[in-house]
């Protein structure tokens, strides 16, 4: 599977996406896809996923369970953040694009991480290690999906 092909047909299938960021649970940018004016910006870029991947940890807070998607709407856009096998795939989309479809993207994302799992598992050893001995908010939580 060429990942970066699939992200690509996917996000040329859903009208608004802009593009979507693959991440590590500590912001740690894996690859991404999009239009050409949307991956330029680099600081953009590197500001959405640092300001929405820090919020994760504290959405575990509410103890409603593991974390499956976060959605924000903004006056120029909208983002969706599913957590899928341990990567947080970043959805960024124009403001007028469909949020179900946004939302529905969840499905089509998934056997992508799960191959990304076999391939390529995060570096940080979440799944090797045991749990740190003290809070960290770069660790995840123990039901992190």
């Amino acid at each position: 599977m060429n990942v970066q092909q699939e992200l690509e047909e996917l996000m040329l299938t859903y009208e608004g996406v802009c593009a979507i960021f693959i991440t590590d649970h500590d912001g740690g940018l894996i690859l991404n896809v999009g239009l050409p004016v949307t991956l330029d910006n680099s600081r953009f870029r590197q500001q959405l996923i640092v300001s929405h991947v820090t919020t994760i940890p504290q959405i575990h807070k509410l103890n409603m369970g593991g974390h499956q998607t976060t959605f924000a709407m903004y006056e120029s856009h909208q983002i969706a953040i599913h957590s899928l096998a341990r990567y947080y795939f970043i959805v960024h989309a124009g403001a007028n694009t469909n949020t179900g479809a946004m939302l529905a993207l969840r499905d089509k994302l998934a056997p992508i991480a799960n191959y990304m799992m076999t391939v390529c598992p995060p570096i940080d050893g979440d799944g090797l290690m045991p749990p740190p001995s003290f809070a960290s908010a770069a660790a995840p939580p123990p039901d992190f999906d």
